[in-house]
């Protein structure tokens, strides 16, 4: 890694993988796959290297920011080590998903490289432009260009049940509120699962979601549940879409965040809450 041209944070963040995932040295090229080896091949890679890495269930993501909180808000790819080699999943220049499976972490490396469009990591423009196949799937739900419902009727009751609104759960539920999405299947990295964009499927669930609110420093509101109730999901003041459990994981940033959900992106899981006091 050429730390001339990575950010003091940057760096100490691929410092700090490579220490932690301690990889095998760089001659032993024909051991099984490690998370460590695809960290070191990527820390040296002149596009990845630049950009702030992190590890969540044996993926490694990159970021154009200072923090892996920013994952989600650019279609970069993410990088695995699966027990038989190694997985880049990202999309092309068109939005297309596209994916490599490869002994090699130094293929997978390139190859995640390519997908880092030095013109193209950058947020989503409005109005944003589906996928095909997520917005195939929101209209079979019954979403369209435009669409624009009442939220006043969950605003008040949930707001009586201990929530507080906000801005960007509004915007959220006026565009998607009422749909439920019942499919399921293989997904990008996780299985597809059915979810019910209902906010008032968490009444009763104030004490959860503001104790994980102030775990992670961000407010959260209802706006549905994921899997049959298995998991509700909640939107943060700056639309962070998050599964909001008895542990707290991230989809991204609308609208991406709606592309990780419908598609089977395996949300990022948050670091190690500060406390233990989050409410049953």
């Amino acid at each position: 890694m050429d730390s001339t041209s990575v950010s003091p944070a940057h760096a100490a963040a691929w410092s700090k993988l490579l220490e932690t995932y301690c990889p095998r040295p760089v001659d032993e090229r024909q051991g099984p796959p490690s998370l460590g080896r695809l960290i070191e091949a990527a820390g040296r890679d002149t596009m990845l290297g630049a950009m702030y890495p992190w590890v969540s269930m044996q993926q490694l993501s990159v970021s154009g920011e200072n923090s892996w909180e920013e994952w989600g808000h650019a279609p970069l790819p993410a990088m695995f080590a699966r027990p038989d080699g190694y997985e880049v999943v990202g999309r092309d220049r068109r939005g297309d998903i596209v994916r490599l499976a490869t002994p090699d972490p130094a293929e997978a490396v390139v190859f995640a490289a390519g997908l880092v469009h030095t013109d193209g990591a950058v947020r989503p423009v409005e109005p944003h432009a589906w996928s095909s196949e997520v917005e195939r799937v929101l209209r079979e739900a019954g979403w369209y260009p435009g669409r624009a419902v009442d939220t006043a009727g969950w605003k008040q009751l949930l707001e009586q049940d201990g929530f507080r609104s906000h801005d960007a759960a509004e915007d959220f539920l006026r565009e998607f509120g009422g749909l439920a999405v019942g499919h399921g299947g293989a997904g990008i990295t996780r299985a597809r699962e059915p979810f019910d964009l209902d906010p008032l499927l968490a009444l009763g669930e104030a004490d959860r979601f503001g104790g994980w609110g102030e775990e992670i420093g961000h407010h959260l509101f209802p706006v549905g549940e994921l899997a049959g109730g298995h998991a509700f999901l909640g939107l943060d003041e700056d639309g962070e879409l998050y599964v909001v459990n008895d542990w707290p994981a991230r989809f991204g940033r609308m609208p991406e965040a709606m592309e990780n959900l419908v598609l089977g992106v395996m949300p990022v899981h948050m670091p190690e809450p500060k406390s233990t006091g989050v409410p049953e």
